[in-house]
C-alpha cells in the first residue's frame, strides 16, 4: 500500500473540517447572506472578508477565504 493510503487509512477521520463548516453555523443570516455577497463579487478582495471575518471574530486567513471562494462558495 502507498504511504499515503496508509496513513489516511490510519487517520481518525478523513480529513479537516474547513472554517467555513465551523464559522458559518455561528453567523447570523444577514452575515452569511453579506458574505456569499462578498464572495460572489471579485471586487472585493480575499483580505478584505478575512478582516470583515476577524472583525465578526473568526479568524480566517486570506489564503483560506481564497480557497473556499475558489471550490465552495455560492455565486
Amino acid at each position: 500500500m502507498d504511504e499515503f493510503e496508509q496513513a489516511q487509512a490510519q487517520s481518525a477521520r478523513p480529513g479537516t473540517v474547513g472554517w467555513w463548516d465551523r464559522v458559518m453555523p455561528n453567523l447570523t443570516s444577514e452575515q452569511v447572506e453579506s458574505l456569499n455577497r462578498a464572495a460572489g463579487n471579485p471586487a472585493i478582495s480575499h483580505r478584505t472578508i478575512s478582516v470583515v471575518l476577524g472583525n465578526w471574530g473568526h479568524e480566517v486567513t486570506p489564503a483560506m477565504v481564497g480557497h473556499w471562494r475558489r471550490n465552495y462558495a455560492r455565486r
